[in-house]
């Protein structure tokens, strides 16, 4: 793969920052049930420039738009039929975009693949109109994988990963494929401490009438990914908070190359009349961590032994382009375990 050597030599990897919120943010109309999908062939220039941007802030890795590009989300929007065409499409973008901003410069692009669901309008609740079966499920993720491997990326990116059984049928397809797989898991803290995958009602982003399920203690999540496979582990979609501790669990856990790239966004549970104006389905933003912050919390986390760095949903291109600013060329030792 395109980034073996620097991996081999502990070089940092510079994730590129959020995907949908940066197209979202440069006007591209989202969709209440498949959010930025549909994007890829709605605003296709608005998704190569996110790109471009990134590589030209010193983006090592950049993701392709397909998030919420899987068969049974993409069904929510009425786009199911359209679904290897969209993932095509997203592949396409990125590369074109690697071709002009860096034709000679080691970028890889990498497929991003997720266990959302298609959600109900106004909620980041499942809608069970759109909900699949097991065999469904299974089928819909391997058709993905093998359609971004086939249009040509160069690894597969599992993100928000945040429990077991969904996140495992997703990293199996992802396995299969024979291409790099890095597993970005999704966390959060509960009042009592504990570190558990992602949980909706902690972050306030679900409605009171949508009972969340119940979240996964994040070591037994962990374990039980790595089982299945990949070859990069880390935190990701989760707050500056969470993420610390998060990265803990996992290096007591996980030996190889680690990852992290949070969010920025800080949100609360949106009023039954603010939904309408909501600028993403469920979330109510009422601010952002500055790129400063940022930026060095992930100086930090390289310096002690991370090595793939980036941002998830809220960081923009002024965010990587601080980030890139403050990093050390070499990864730091590891978390001490324990």
């Amino acid at each position: 793969m395109i980034l073996d050597e620097k991996i081999a030599h502990g070089d940092v990897i510079v994730l590129d920052g959020a995907t949908g919120t940066e197209i979202e943010r440069l006007g591209a109309k989202m969709d209440s049930a498949a959010w930025c999908a549909v994007a890829n062939m709605n605003h296709p220039e608005k998704v190569r420039q996110v790109h471009e941007s990134y590589m030209r802030a010193g983006a090592d890795v950049i993701t392709t738009n397909t998030f919420a590009t899987c068969r049974h989300v993409l069904a929510g929007a009425g786009l199911d039929s359209d679904t290897v065409a969209i993932n095509q499409q997203a592949v396409t973008l990125a590369r074109n975009a690697r071709d002009t901003v860096a034709p000679s410069r080691p970028v890889a692009i990498a497929g991003s693949m997720s266990n959302t669901v298609a959600w109900q309008p106004g909620f980041i609740s499942p809608d069970p109109r759109f909900i699949p079966t097991e065999r469904q499920e299974i089928a819909n993720y391997r058709e993905m994988a093998n359609t971004l491997a086939d249009s040509g990326v160069d690894l597969l990116i599992l993100e928000m990963m945040l429990d077991i059984e969904h996140a495992s049928r997703a990293l199996e397809a992802a396995v299969e494929t024979g291409l790099p797989v890095w597993v970005g898991v999704s966390c959060s803290l509960e009042d009592n401490g504990a570190v558990v995958g992602w949980d909706l009602a902690t972050q306030g982003r679900i409605a009171a009438d949508h009972a969340p399920p119940l979240p996964l203690p994040l070591d037994e999540i962990i374990d039980a990914l790595q089982n299945v496979g990949g070859d990069v582990f880390g935190i990701m979609h989760s707050t500056l908070g969470a993420t610390t501790p998060g990265l803990q669990v996992l290096c007591d856990r996980w030996t190889g190359p680690i990852m992290a790239y949070p969010e920025t966004m800080r949100s609360a549970q949106p009023q039954a009349d603010q939904t309408d104006r909501l600028p993403t389905p469920g979330f109510l933003d009422i601010g952002r961590v500055s790129p400063e912050s940022f930026a060095e919390a992930c100086r930090g986390w390289v310096e002690q032994g991370v090595q793939i760095i980036g941002g998830c949903c809220g960081a923009t291109i002024e965010h990587i382009q601080a980030m890139v600013g403050r990093l050390p060329a070499q990864v730091g030792d590891r978390l001490p375990v324990g």
